[in-house]
């Protein structure tokens, strides 16, 4: 846990989720918010590189950049939104079938290991979060039970990673179950939505600093 005199160096990195589609401004989504709470100094700064449609092979990509090596060790907090993408291509490549399912999950779980391990090799202190999945609204015309199961496991694989990289997951899941309310389309939430995320970052407890005083800067 960080002290008070240590600013705040926090790198936001993911697809769409992170860069904030659906939210009603930059300064609202999930990131932003959860930034807000992490800062307790002027000298506390944040970066977003979400960018929608990346893929997990394009993060772990990205990652493995000098630029973002370099960064890294610099970093007191790092979130990661990915998976997401890969998911949706298989669907609109269709038709989905148990062994294409496996061979995804699998994929993507390799991919975000790497990414993981990437991270930690370069920094093994800082506190880094993974956000899970929730199931989209298509999902639930195709079938619930069978979706629940799918995201569950995906879920599952990412909190194993997790316990093994020590790293923080996020699960989304149950807050958003049947709460179509939460949508602004059919993958992406709406503000309700991003307040929600943002509240499951915030409570998890890792990287609040006790005495802050938020401020209100983002540097993007």
């Amino acid at each position: 846990m960080e002290s008070l005199s240590t600013p705040v160096s926090y790198l936001a990195l993911g697809d769409s989720l992170t860069e904030g589609i659906g939210a009603v401004s930059p300064q609202q989504h999930f990131v932003a918010q959860f930034f807000r709470h992490l800062q307790h100094s002027k000298q506390c700064h944040m970066r977003n590189w979400g960018i929608s449609g990346m893929t997990s092979a394009e993060l772990l990509s990205l990652v493995t950049t000098p630029g973002v090596t370099r960064l890294l060790p610099r970093l007191t907090h790092l979130s990661i939104t990915t998976g997401g993408c890969d998911f949706i291509e298989m669907y609109e490549k269709g038709p989905m079938r148990l062994r294409t399912i496996l061979q995804t999950i699998r994929m993507v779980q390799d991919r975000v290991a790497r990414i993981l391990e990437v991270i930690r090799t370069h920094n093994g202190q800082s506190t880094v979060y993974l956000l899970g999945f929730y199931i989209p609204l298509p999902a639930y015309e195709l079938g619930v039970k069978k979706a629940s199961l799918f995201v569950q496991t995906m879920n599952h694989a990412y909190a194993q990673l997790c316990r093994k990289y020590h790293v923080h997951f996020i699960n989304p899941f149950d807050t958003f179950y049947n709460r179509f309310d939460y949508f602004a389309d059919e993958v992406h939430p709406n503000q309700q939505g991003y307040d929600q995320l943002a509240r499951l970052f915030i409570e998890s407890g890792w990287g609040s600093v006790a005495g802050q005083n938020p401020q209100t800067e983002v540097n993007m």
